[in-house]
């Protein structure tokens, strides 16, 4: 074998910028093998094609494609690389990230706001109801509190439900209360998120529509404080709902929760808060 037509390892990595390992880790899972191994020396040496090789192999790395698929934009013993296959490729995976990285971004907005109005509900500013958007919800039966086990239990299930059938969470989870013509139901939910579709089809499927909420907080979980703090909102000719999350705060307390009650109220309550209208329940 002609050495001085090949390219030593060293060299290869010089040419490309490619650390010698990732070179011989290459090698290892089987997409860069050598053109030749002295066999006394064992020394790997690369062919001047084969820096070809390296920028797609590379190329690949850049798009976050694993280099396992990498034989399927190779041809017979890389003698060809199918660039076209691979850009197509990689503009896939990266309109994928940009449309993860702007979900992760819609998902900070919403809590940054859900931030800010806990904060102007504590200081006693602003207005006292809010409109929360329709919300598409899996929910199971549940009496409990809160920050139990049987709680912990029954949302892991639900979780686990919404990953069978590939489906993402929404932002909010919790206690979930309706009360009809005086009767009361109460749930676990978790939101989801579905988009436009609906997916009435699924156990425990139960969709809230858009309303004005009024809210209050509590630093224990017991859900049907509601029932005593909104009293003049429960009538046995409307529905009513109510929710309990864990508020969000600038500093959490993970030893201390603090709860957020939010009432649904009918179209004449009235908007504004003063402060003696924020309302924590100690």
């Amino acid at each position: 074998m002609d050495k001085t037509k090949l390219l030593s390892i060293g060299t290869l990595s010089k040419l490309t910028g490619v650390h010698i390992k990732s070179l011989r880790y290459y090698d290892k899972i089987g997409i860069l093998p050598p053109a030749y191994v002295d066999p006394d020396t064992k020394y790997r040496y690369y062919s001047f094609s084969q820096l070809h090789v390296v920028d797609a192999i590379q190329l690949c790395v850049d798009l976050d494609i694993p280099l396992k698929q990498f034989p399927e934009f190779a041809g017979s013993e890389n003698r060809e690389i199918y660039f076209g296959k691979l850009l197509a490729r990689g503009t896939e995976l990266a309109n994928a990230k940009i449309q993860s990285i702007q979900d992760r971004l819609n998902f900070l907005h919403q809590v940054q706001e859900e931030l800010l109005r806990t904060q102007r509900i504590q200081r006693g500013e602003g207005e006292r109801v809010f409109l929360l958007p329709e919300k598409n919800c899996l929910v199971r039966p549940y009496s409990g509190a809160q920050n139990t086990v049987e709680y912990y239990r029954a949302l892991n299930q639900l979780f686990e439900q919404l990953e069978q059938e590939e489906l993402k969470p929404g932002y909010d989870c919790g206690l979930l209360m309706i009360s009809k013509r005086g009767q009361t139901s109460r749930y676990i939910f978790l939101d989801v998120d579905t988009g436009k579709e609906s997916r009435e089809d699924l156990p425990g499927w139960m969709k809230l529509p858009a309303s004005r909420y009024v809210f209050a907080q509590s630093s224990k979980s017991d859900i049907m404080k509601a029932l005593q703090l909104f009293l003049d909102l429960f009538a046995p000719d409307r529905d009513t709902i109510v929710m309990e999350v864990e508020a969000i705060s600038a500093v959490n307390d993970t030893s201390a929760p603090l709860f957020e009650l939010r009432c649904s109220v009918p179209d004449k309550y009235p908007r504004q808060m003063r402060s003696e209208d924020a309302t924590t329940i100690l």
